[in-house]
């Protein structure tokens, strides 16, 4: 009977150990929100934000960078594969509308979603994807 119990305890000890062991997902992820960070970065977001994002589920993150473009309050969403001003609309009928599209069009397909905000720009993406993908996402917007 000792022994029973000291072997439950035993596998109970290991089964819990075993839990507390980061996954494989889990250490890639955690390395690439290390790299985002060290690039500026800043991930995760408020429930207050994730309400704004329309593309947001638990199988993507946001990402927020600071906003060094002249280009406030606009949000482009991923739709039929191409990236399309959701709001504001009235934005359509401004001169400078061709030449943001034009730079929005540029990137990478993997944002799903981009707001611009008075002080950083939000994006949803696919944190699997890597770090090399992140970086030629930072490019992208740094080129705006």
């Amino acid at each position: 009977m000792e022994s029973l119990i000291t072997i439950f305890v035993a596998f109970f000890l290991i089964g819990t150990i075993g839990f507390l062991k980061p996954s494989k997902k889990m250490k890639a992820l955690s390395l690439i929100r290390m790299a985002a960070s060290k690039e500026g970065f800043k991930i995760g977001s408020t429930n207050e934000l994730r309400k704004k994002f329309k593309n947001w589920n638990s199988q993507v993150a946001i990402y927020q960078v600071k906003n060094s473009s002249d280009y406030k309050n606009l949000h482009f969403l991923r739709l039929e594969n191409e990236l399309q001003l959701y709001a504001p609309i009235s934005f359509k009928y401004e001169k400078n509308f061709e030449i943001v599209r034009e730079k929005i069009s540029k990137l990478p397909s993997s944002i799903l979603e981009i707001i611009f905000f008075q002080s950083n720009i939000a994006i949803v993406w696919n944190e699997m994807l890597g770090i090399d993908e992140l970086l030629k996402i930072k490019e992208a917007i740094l080129k705006i």
